[in-house]
């Protein structure tokens, strides 16, 4: 089956420079960065085309071997002692036994097709209008991303360099050797799910 990665939206790799944001194509001065916000979406990644289609072909076939199964089985009530009758005995029960199994496999598609997987955006706003996307399953690589843009805006710390990579999950930094600053870039604690949506809208003091 197809499935759809979270890899259509946004860049997957970028560095945080002395002064700017790498990301993919994009390249935002930091001191342009208006907003920031992570958000939770959710998505169905095995709902594509390809995957209904295989569906609706399970399912027609269910349907249409159910049918000639039954006619085999009533043609054999109607015929219990004759060759034929027989024949469409035991071919109506393997078309019956057929029908259900593709009925199955049709019902496993179709509860796949409708799971749904969170996942999460950092959405960078810029003060020319521009919204450029970081988009990941994993919350807390975005949030960490996040607080040391945080920081930087804040501080005008141009000391800190370094780069991610969102299809491995790993954010690399380039802190000076200062019990400061390496508190201020750590990763932040994880936090529930089901939380609001971490929201920043300019600089803050209290990073």
């Amino acid at each position: 089956m197809d499935r759809q990665t979270l890899d259509m939206e946004g860049a997957r790799q970028g560095e945080v420079s002395a002064a700017s944001l790498q990301m993919g194509d994009d390249t935002i001065a930091i001191r342009r960065i208006a907003t920031m916000s992570v958000e939770r979406h959710e998505f169905a990644p095995w709902d594509t085309p390809r995957n209904r289609k295989t569906q609706g072909v399970y399912a027609t076939l269910c349907v249409a071997l159910l049918f000639f199964g039954l006619l085999g089985l009533g043609w054999w009530a109607l015929r219990p002692g004759q060759g034929d009758g027989v024949i469409g005995l035991f071919a109506g029960m393997g078309l019956l036994v057929l029908g259900v199994l593709l009925g199955i496999r049709a019902a496993m598609i179709a509860v796949k097709l409708k799971a749904r997987e969170p996942y999460y955006r950092l959405l960078i706003g810029t003060s020319d209008a521009r919204q450029i996307p970081l988009v990941d399953n994993n919350r807390d690589v975005l949030v960490k991303i996040r607080d040391v843009v945080r920081h930087k805006m804040d501080t005008g710390d141009t000391s800190i360099t370094g780069d991610f990579d969102l299809n491995l999950d790993i954010v690399n930094l380039r802190v000076p050797k200062s019990g400061a600053l390496g508190a201020a870039v750590a990763a932040p604690a994880a936090k529930p799910e089901a939380q609001e949506d971490d929201v920043f809208d300019g600089p803050r003091i209290t990073f």
